[in-house]
């Protein structure tokens, strides 16, 4: 690999669609955290959410990127993920894609609850996280990539 693999640079590609969606694309590479978490704080401010749910979003969407980025890929070549979003501040609606192994975390059980702080292992938290903030998460495979999408709904207006 040389330096203009492994050096952490811009994001990949960026749109706006008609519709109102927002799409970037972004390597599979820790680097890559704060830049998507920036850019999403830039659209949940700019759409109006409360800074506790843009929290709640922003952390569903860190813990889903860091499991693709870890896990998702056998090789450690660069990867693309792409990010879009749309909605306003009733209804935001996030959806991940990437190249990985097929991976449907709706079928990921949480870990055992430990019966002590000892106990507790590392890890395994993030999936269970997801479906305890958003109102809704769902995961499709589809010409050989995974989506996963989270919506977050205002509490008056949860399905």
């Amino acid at each position: 690999m040389d330096a203009a693999d492994a050096a952490p640079g811009p994001v990949l590609m960026a749109s706006e669609q008609s519709d109102g969606r927002v799409a970037r694309t972004f390597r599979n590479d820790d680097a890559e955290l704060r830049p998507i978490s920036d850019w999403f704080r830039e659209f949940a401010r700019d759409r109006g959410l409360s800074e506790s749910r843009t929290l709640d979003i922003e952390l569903c969407l860190n813990e889903l990127i860091v499991n693709v980025i870890n896990y998702a890929y056998a090789d450690r070549g660069r990867h693309e993920i792409r990010l879009s979003l749309e909605g306003d501040a009733g209804e935001i609606r996030a959806t991940i894609e990437d190249d990985g192994r097929p991976f449907n975390p709706l079928e990921k059980d949480a870990p055992p609850i430990p019966d002590s702080l000892e106990e507790a292992g590392i890890g395994g938290w993030g999936i269970p996280l997801v479906r305890a903030l958003a109102s809704d998460f769902s995961y499709e495979r589809r010409n050989g990539r995974n989506r996963v999408t989270i919506v977050s709904r205002e509490p008056s207006r949860r399905a």
